[in-house]
């Protein structure tokens, strides 16, 4: 595995080390193995400003208005919030499936963070053992991501 320092440590997250990287400011980081039917992981990450003073309850609250998360997310031992939703849709005429992963952070006093992965495969593949494999990681460790304690700055 290695460590993703996402916008210079923002947030920090780990991927298998044969993965490729690819960065770009308006789309994120896109992480992927090489390979035909291999799916792709994608990270987008935003920073919201709260009126009011952000208390630990917001990390979960701020998910739970989100459409896709329906008042499910849950507050993780980190001090964070995930929420999850599936989708599928049809692209070029082949059925795909994208799992989300939205992982809120607060940031005293007034700022949140919202990084949102989602990981994309052809629906046929996605009872394949190495489809089943990879997303039990990529749950482990985006549960597991770490953020920066400061607004913008590295930890």
């Amino acid at each position: 595995m290695k460590t993703i320092s996402y916008r210079k440590g923002v947030v920090e997250f780990r991927v298998p080390s044969q993965w490729k990287e690819e960065y770009s400011d308006s789309d994120g980081g896109m992480f992927y193995e090489e390979g035909p039917n291999s799916g792709t992981l994608r990270l987008k990450l935003i920073t919201v400003t709260s009126p009011s003073e952000v208390t630990a309850d917001l990390a979960v609250s701020l998910l739970n208005v989100l459409r896709q998360v329906q008042g499910r997310a849950v507050a993780l031992p980190n001090g964070n919030a995930l929420g999850r939703f599936e989708e599928t849709s049809v692209d070029r005429g082949q059925t795909i499936k994208t799992f989300y992963w939205f992982l809120s952070n607060p940031v005293p006093p007034k700022h949140a963070r919202i990084a949102t992965f989602s990981y994309t495969i052809l629906e046929d593949n996605e009872h394949t053992p190495q489809v089943v494999q990879d997303l039990k990681m990529i749950d482990e460790e985006v549960r597991a991501a770490e953020f920066s304690k400061e607004l913008g700055l590295l930890k």
